[in-house]
């Protein structure tokens, strides 16, 4: 799904599970993000595969945030974090900004384990799971939800609930993404 924001294209996907060589990015993207499940199993491998895909496709910044099937994330973070190359910036419970951007993620992974706190003024909030009501078939986190009604990101772009990727929706404070790429890749 592209996102027009001051003066660049951003692209952001997730859910490719494996498929990601199909995917197609669009040739005037300068800033791409993956909000997770980039790979479908728990090996190593395919999640070094997939993140060296990443490293190499056309942009000028490329932002990395796992899902739940990015297991190795959360078994074992370092031996994960290891694996990211140069070119790729993993979001975990942190943010950049780049050119007056201000990028963001917690790690809804699908859901948020206890209360979080986040900067104000965040361009992008970026997790893998939806806040609850929001395009998330009734599976949601409300304490996602309530971070975002705290902290009023401008927008939020997640995944993790295939059936209603590349949809948005507009909110009072908050623009949401679904940018869930499955169901179109089958």
């Amino acid at each position: 799904m592209i996102i027009p924001f001051k003066n660049h294209k951003i692209f952001a996907f997730s859910d490719t599970h494996g498929m990601h060589s199909q995917l197609r990015i669009p040739s005037e993207a300068d800033i791409l993000i993956c909000a997770g499940d980039g790979v479908e199993g728990i090996e190593e491998q395919e999640l070094s595969d997939f993140l060296n895909w990443y490293a190499v496709q056309p942009a000028q910044l490329r932002i990395f945030v796992a899902g739940n099937h990015e297991l190795l994330f959360d078994l074992c973070p370092e031996d994960a974090q290891l694996l990211i190359p140069k070119g790729v910036t993993l979001l975990e419970d942190s943010g950049i900004k780049y050119d007056n951007i201000h990028f963001y993620s917690i790690t809804a992974r699908p859901w948020l384990h206890h209360k979080q706190e986040i900067p104000s003024s965040i361009d992008f909030l970026i997790t893998h799971g939806p806040a609850k009501g929001v395009l998330d078939e009734g599976t949601g986190c409300s304490l996602l939800k309530d971070v975002i009604a705290k902290y009023k990101p401008r927008n939020h772009v997640f995944g993790h609930i295939h059936s209603c990727g590349s949809q948005m929706i507009i909110c009072p404070n908050t623009v949401h993404y679904n940018v869930s790429y499955f169901e179109s890749l089958l």
